[in-house]
């Protein structure tokens, strides 16, 4: 898989080019989609959404913007908008749209839905992300305000996020209409009374599953999908069993978090130092190995290097010490331990169900057990001391990082940097924001709260060349755009 993986992962530009540009032909059959999710119950309401949820919201309920299938921003309900100088002011003009029972949508329908959401997603992560929001307003039947405290950059990009996509009465816009199947989903291009008839393009429908990852990879192995969306690390080592060819595997670019967090503040991990010893043991750069993945790109920070306009004050962590001598350290750590407390407990360690588990956390336990420390693998959602953390940024900025981890969300937080990154998303001058949001990546590091490993996995497997799809930076393969079919 090695090498599958090192040719998937290289050349975005070309081959998101050449996936757009390539024509199967002019067939309108169902185009058949699998999407990889351990739930497989679409619950499109929920504040935290599996992926079947993701892709069937963002199909069914757009938000004031989308993605495309390159991962730009594009019109959603709102047909434009501007941002005033200061970045205080988002202005949206609505295009004339209904909802699915065929009222029209006004600003007064979109700022409350949009309220509504964003109170759903205060004890999130993307609630974070959000929280320099002061007031969503409508000032005509078809014009919008949000209107910030500071400014958020990012602002349309998480717009755009299948969270906040909009509903009322438990239904969106569109652009897709779902038909509930008994085995399936079938996603149909919604039909625009607006728009001249003669200039409607031609599209097909979308037949999507939502299933695990052995009946979606099994299927498209038999030729019953074309594509199959969500595959994760946990997943790698199906696709060997099910022989899938080299060529069906599409990595995408990704950077976000992959690591463990500290969900169990008591006992031996109430210490930062003794939280420390686990990330010293870990050998990174043989952690993905069993899964023939190449290239891994290991972190020892929480913000990945390379952001724009960001100038970390803290660098690459033990960079001059060796893996045994950073055994070593932990090893005198955990002595010291067990001769002012006695035993040390067994660590739980939630990781997801899935074979490629399986074997990162067989080297995740050998590591452990290197420097006197017993772990055991649990259930994603059991009690546990340790949970990994495998998530997409949603966009490149140090504040996307830092939210993940901010006490809002997370059991185990560090409160000095919780409040210098609340300073830092209220600070107006671009300047301060960062020089906070520095600091407050130095103090959540220390604390240890969080123990980086590496960047995640995604994957796609795609048979063929299939138009409207193309690798991306954020994983992100947008339903809408593969509902077109080629002249």
């Amino acid at each position: 898989m090695t090498s599958a993986w090192k040719k998937a992962a290289t050349g975005l530009a070309a081959t998101a080019m050449l996936a757009l540009a390539a024509c199967s032909g002019s067939d309108s059959s169902p185009l058949g989609i699998s999407i990889i999710d351990p739930a497989a119950q679409d619950k499109l309401d929920a504040a935290v959404l599996e992926p079947g949820a993701e892709y069937l919201r963002a199909a069914t309920s757009q938000g004031l913007v989308r993605l495309d299938t390159l991962g730009n921003i594009v019109p959603g309900l709102a047909e434009r908008w501007i941002v005033t100088d200061d970045g205080l002011s988002y202005i949206f003009r609505l295009r004339n749209a209904r909802w699915e029972n065929g009222d029209p949508v006004t600003s007064e329908h979109v700022a409350a839905a949009l309220k509504r959401r964003l109170t759903i997603e205060a004890r999130t992560a993307i609630g974070s992300d959000t929280a320099e929001v002061r007031d969503i307003r409508s000032m005509t039947g078809r014009v919008i305000e949000i209107r910030l405290l500071a400014p958020q950059p990012e602002l349309l990009r998480i717009l755009a996020l299948p969270e906040l996509g909009l509903r009322r009465n438990g239904r969106g816009t569109g652009p897709l209409v779902a038909d509930r199947q008994e085995y399936w989903t079938l996603l149909t291009e919604r039909i625009d009374d607006t728009q001249d008839p003669d200039s409607r393009r031609r599209v097909r429908p979308l037949q999507v599953r939502t299933e695990s990852a052995a009946r979606a990879i099994a299927r498209f192995s038999l030729g019953e999908s074309t594509l199959v969306l969500g595959g994760r690390f946990e997943h790698l080592p199906l696709l060997s069993a099910a022989r899938i060819a080299d060529n069906d595997v599409r990595a995408d670019p990704v950077t976000g978090m992959f690591g463990l967090l500290v969900v169990n503040g008591k006992g031996f991990l109430g210490d930062p130092a003794n939280r420390e010893t686990i990330a010293l043991a870990i050998d990174r750069d043989a952690l993905m190995t069993p899964l023939g993945i190449g290239q891994w790109q290991t972190l020892t920070r929480i913000i990945p290097l390379g952001l724009d306009r960001y100038q970390p004050l803290i660098g690459d962590r033990w960079a001059d010490l060796s893996v045994e001598e950073r055994r070593i350290v932990a090893r005198g750590r955990i002595d010291r331990w067990r001769e002012e407390n006695g035993a040390l407990p067994e660590l739980r360690i939630a990781m997801p169900r899935g074979p490629g588990s399986r074997l990162v956390f067989a080297r995740l336990r050998r590591d452990l057990a290197s420097v006197g420390l017993q772990s055991r693998m649990v259930a994603p959602d059991a009690s546990a001391d340790l949970k990994l953390i495998d998530e997409v940024a949603n966009y490149r900025q140090p504040g996307w990082f830092l939210n993940q981890l901010a006490c809002a969300v997370r059991p185990v937080c560090n409160e000095q940097g919780d409040v210098l990154l609340a300073q830092a998303r209220r600070a107006v001058d671009p300047d301060v924001r960062m020089t906070r949001m520095a600091e407050a990546e130095v103090a959540m590091t220390q604390a240890n709260i969080y123990i980086p490993l590496g960047t995640p996995v995604r994957f796609s497997l795609v048979k063929g060349n299939v138009p409207g799809f193309a690798i991306t930076a954020d994983g992100w393969h947008a339903l809408p755009d593969l509902v077109a079919v080629p002249r």
